[in-house]
């Protein structure tokens, strides 16, 4: 959480001056509280799986009643301030698992990466089947699309649901606060920023396989200087026997 960042404001602010917060940003701060290092069980499905992801499970599609595959990851909640905005960070964690020597050792799981969710495309939040909260963001033909789900302990599924939802509402107020030319600044900004970023990369790329390229052709000089060097030295001790002999 990057400092002056929204979430760091959010969550600085009621606590350093709380006769100046307003209520509706109480209960963003408390559900910043709660959300943060929440411990979920994330369904991952195919599209977050990518190749080679091992199917543990099926269930039913949130919108069609279709089956699609998933595999469930116990995670933690994280979230943190970019330059476009707040983002949701699923972080996979280690599970434990009790050997039969009595020791406790850490089982990896198929997580792959860590899941990034803007909060600003998040438009609605369901909760299905009492502890399955579902994020989701409304597609360009206005019906709403789920982007993530994540399993929560049961009894809690209403109060993260709402805890979401407070969220999602107060980042809609914090943007709508902003003038126009400013949120079109901020967004020419961050991508910008992502720009700069990505040439850096590619800059320190293609010199890193220029110092290669001169790396090898030293390589092959000494390599044939010493070459040749050996071989006029064999030749002058071959020439030198033959003329003692």
């Amino acid at each position: 959480m990057s400092i002056g960042g929204p979430l760091f404001m959010l969550k600085w602010n009621g606590v350093i001056c709380p006769c100046l917060e307003k209520s509706e940003d109480r209960g963003a701060r408390e559900a910043l509280a709660l959300l943060s290092g929440l411990s979920v069980s994330w369904l991952k499905t195919g599209r977050d799986k990518g190749i080679g992801g091992m199917v543990s499970g099926w269930f039913s599609a949130a919108t069609k009643g279709e089956q699609v595959s998933a595999d469930i990851v116990k995670a933690r909640l994280q979230w943190i301030d970019k330059e476009d905005g707040p983002e949701l960070q699923i972080k996979p964690t280690a599970q434990t698992s009790l050997q039969e020597n009595g020791e406790i050792s850490l089982k990896k799981q198929s997580s792959g990466y860590i899941k990034t969710v803007p909060l600003k495309q998040l438009d609605k939040v369901e909760l299905q089947d009492g502890n399955l909260v579902v994020l989701q963001t409304e597609a360009e033909n206005g019906r709403m699309k789920d982007l993530v789900s994540l399993q929560v302990d049961d009894g809690k599924g209403t109060v993260i649901k709402e805890a979401f939802t407070q969220m999602v509402e107060w980042d809609g107020r914090r943007r709508s606060a902003i003038p126009e030319e400013d949120r079109e600044l901020d967004e020419r900004q961050g991508i910008k920023a992502r720009a700069q970023k990505a040439a850096h990369f590619a800059k320190r790329e293609i010199e890193l396989q220029q110092h290669r390229r001169e790396r090898d052709k030293r390589k092959a000089r000494y390599a044939e200087s010493g070459g040749l060097k050996y071989t006029a030295l064999a030749m002058a001790n071959r020439a030198a026997a033959e003329d003692e002999g």
